[in-house]
């Protein structure tokens, strides 16, 4: 693979990741569910600006190539294999996700929400990490990783604090069984 293969799957990554947005196969709607608050636009504008825009922009122009680092063949197939899972992720959080709905204040978890509570930032992670491999410049890189860590950083005690609140003991079971992130792994328990 050269360097300009792996600017063109990043760009085809992009491309499936929005289209794995864009498809809403559950029953609530994913994107239109909770209420797009300012600081839910912001974030938006800065991951599209981050994530979508600096590695067209590194794909396309020479304007930051002052930032490209050594190319790595092996690095760049990483990035596709990170590139897949991402999307892989993000279209199984869409395609689990079911506006939550209070059946006597019981949460239900359904699909990969059994094993992660927020799949859709996995998958931002994953595909911050793939952007990095892809494009192997450091400026699109490191921006790709500190959307996540603003994002993650916003929304993710907000709305564990909502969840909290909505479901009571029923979510902080769900904390307790699930990861944030990463799936959790089942603790061996010593005597």
């Amino acid at each position: 693979m050269t360097d300009q293969i792996s600017e063109l799957v990043l760009i085809m990554l992009i491309a499936a990741a929005t289209l794995a947005l864009l498809s809403n196969n559950s029953k609530g709607n994913f994107l239109f569910y909770n209420q797009w608050d300012s600081e839910m636009v912001v974030l938006a504008i800065i991951t599209m600006i981050s994530m979508v825009s600096i590695p067209l922009i590194d794909a396309t122009l020479s304007w930051i190539e002052f930032a490209d680092l050594r190319y790595s063949d092996e690095i760049a197939w990483l990035g596709v294999v990170k590139g897949g899972l991402a999307i892989w992720l993000l279209y199984r959080a869409v395609r689990d996700y079911s506006a939550p709905v209070n059946y006597q204040k019981k949460f239900v978890a359904k699909g990969i929400y059994r094993y992660i509570r927020y799949p859709f930032y996995s998958a931002l992670l994953v595909l911050a990490l793939a952007q990095l491999s892809l494009s192997q410049n450091w400026l699109a890189g490191v921006a790709g990783l500190m959307t996540f860590a603003l994002v993650y950083c916003l929304r993710v005690p907000r709305q564990e604090e909502d969840g909290l609140e909505k479901y009571g003991h029923h979510y902080l079971d769900y904390m307790s069984q699930t990861g944030d992130i990463w799936p959790r792994l089942p603790l061996k328990h010593q005597d």
